[in-house]
């Protein structure tokens, strides 16, 4: 089991799905065909994910609380109905449909997570202290926690614990199907703690050639935050970032990032770019009342009533 932890105010995945990193994942479907009840009160609902989820990108959205699906060394809370509706429109707008448009539709359904979970809480580790915001587990299922909390005006809280995230667990279940550069690690491997890494400040870490202090914990984690940071962050911050590193550090990050670039192109034709401009322009023209009224077809978005 891998988890994100939220370290001051940095939600971190403190493990990718390197667990699984020999699993070559497909696009048939894993799952037997549900059977939807009709007589529960969110049977529109479960019908709706089937429809959006299931059937196109051969991924369930577990958002009903299942104890047999969780940690049991935690107390946790299930996620609202209302808030597990929002997230999945808001996840096919801002993070499915981007690489649909980007990559192609064929893309998701072969090499994207088969399980998505919702959870209402967090989970607090009893022995440091540190709060769990998700976790990926078997290279096939990202946990996302705390849902009930999340802040749905404030974009950089969804960027930090929710889309970071899954840009950051899909990056890793790419390079567990091929190889990221070797060179990468050997850019700042002295500069890599996986045990002090959440002592460091964003700042330090930026000094030292990361993008986040998670980013120094280790060369794949590194590799992974460049890439989800770079997609969900403004201009402002990352122009920022590359400021307060320094001209050493700025210089390390670039370079990293070039190699990031490179590899996304040349070893699966995604355009990092592209795939930035186009979660950008979603970002910064958010409207609630369209995104909640989304039906998906063909690849493409449109008005309608669900």
């Amino acid at each position: 089991m891998k988890s994100l932890y939220k370290i001051l105010a940095v939600a971190c995945l403190v493990m990718g799905f390197a667990a699984c990193e020999n699993e070559q994942l497909t696009g048939e479907s894993i799952f037997i065909d549900p059977v939807i009840d009709t007589t529960t009160y969110t049977y529109q609902f479960d019908k709706w994910l089937d429809k959006y989820y299931t059937e196109p990108y051969n991924v369930e959205f577990l958002y009903k609380l299942d104890d047999n699906a969780t940690d049991p060394n935690y107390n946790v809370v299930p996620v609202s109905i209302g808030m597990a509706d929002t997230l999945a429109h808001l996840a096919l707008y801002l993070w499915y449909d981007v690489y649909d448009s980007v990559v192609g539709p064929e893309f998701l359904p072969e090499y994207g997570p088969k399980m998505i979970q919702l959870i209402g809480s967090s989970m607090m580790d009893p022995v440091n202290g540190t709060e769990k915001l998700g976790y990926a587990e078997g290279g096939i299922k990202i946990t996302l926690l705390k849902i009930n909390k999340m802040q749905l005006n404030n974009i950089d809280n969804l960027n930090e614990y929710i889309f970071k995230t899954m840009h950051h667990e899909f990056a890793h279940i790419l390079h567990q199907q091929k190889n990221y550069p070797t060179e990468f690690a050997q850019i700042t491997p002295a500069n890599y703690d996986p045990i002090k890494w959440q002592e460091r400040t964003y700042k330090e870490a930026w000094q030292l050639g990361c993008v986040s202090n998670y980013g120094s914990s280790e060369a794949r984690e590194d590799f992974v935050e460049v890439i989800a940071n770079y997609i969900v962050k403004p201009d402002a911050w990352w122009d920022n970032m590359l400021k307060e590193a320094g001209e050493e550090g700025a210089a390390i990050i670039n370079q990293k990032w070039d190699i990031c670039n490179t590899w996304l192109k040349e070893k699966w034709e995604i355009d990092l770019d592209a795939l930035r401009d186009e979660v950008q322009k979603r970002q910064q023209n958010l409207d609630w009342n369209m995104i909640m009224n989304l039906e998906f077809l063909n690849g493409k978005f449109h008005n309608a009533k669900k």
